[in-house]
């Protein structure tokens, strides 16, 4: 007798799933529409940080030191965003060192070519001494030595360094691109 009374009871429940049938699948499918939305939302999204990551690279790297500062400054900024990943944060941090390095090692570069013009210029006094020359010849500086008489020194946080830069736009940019790759470093030591 228990077994036909639990089967009489059987179809009043399965009327009740049976009737709640399609509003279970339509909310199993506004869910599945709405991940999807939402998922192309986020990829949309992050397809434009991406783009504006490549312009804002493309101003960084740039050899005028105004658009350079203006390039790291929109960097900085958007590696503050939430759909920066930690494989963003790697190559800003190598951006903005290698924005450092070009500058520095530029620098020292030219250093390097001036200090060998000047020796060229001390190391043939043989020649020069058959020649007359004029006055204003021995009091010449070098040109770039002219323009080294007002360096600016610039303290690298990231690097614990202080280098000197030839001008107030290049010690901008060197400062823009420490900033970034100090905050590069603090956000990816936050997430971990």
């Amino acid at each position: 007798m228990l077994g036909t009374q639990a089967v009489a009871a059987d179809p009043d429940w399965l009327r009740y799933a049976v009737a709640f049938a399609p509003l279970l699948a339509a909310i199993i499918a506004a869910w599945i529409a709405w991940r999807t939305l939402a998922q192309r939302r986020e990829a949309d999204r992050r397809d434009q940080w991406w783009k504006r990551t490549q312009w804002a690279i493309d101003l960084a790297m740039d050899r005028d030191f105004s658009r350079a500062v203006v390039g790291l400054v929109a960097l900085k900024h958007l590696a503050a965003s939430d759909l920066c990943t930690d494989e963003d944060y790697e190559l800003l941090d190598k951006i903005g060192g290698a924005k450092i390095d070009a500058l520095t090692l530029s620098e020292e570069s030219a250093r390097r070519e001036d200090a060998e013009k000047h020796l060229s210029n001390h190391e043939a006094p043989d020649r020069e001494a058959a020649e007359p020359q004029p006055p204003h010849r021995e009091t010449a500086v070098p040109p770039r030595t002219a323009e080294r008489a007002s360096v600016i020194p610039v303290t690298l946080e990231s690097r614990d360094e202080r280098i000197l830069a030839d001008s107030a736009g290049m010690a901008k940019v060197l400062v823009e691109a420490d900033r970034l790759v100090s905050f590069v470093a603090a956000r990816r030591s936050g997430r971990r």
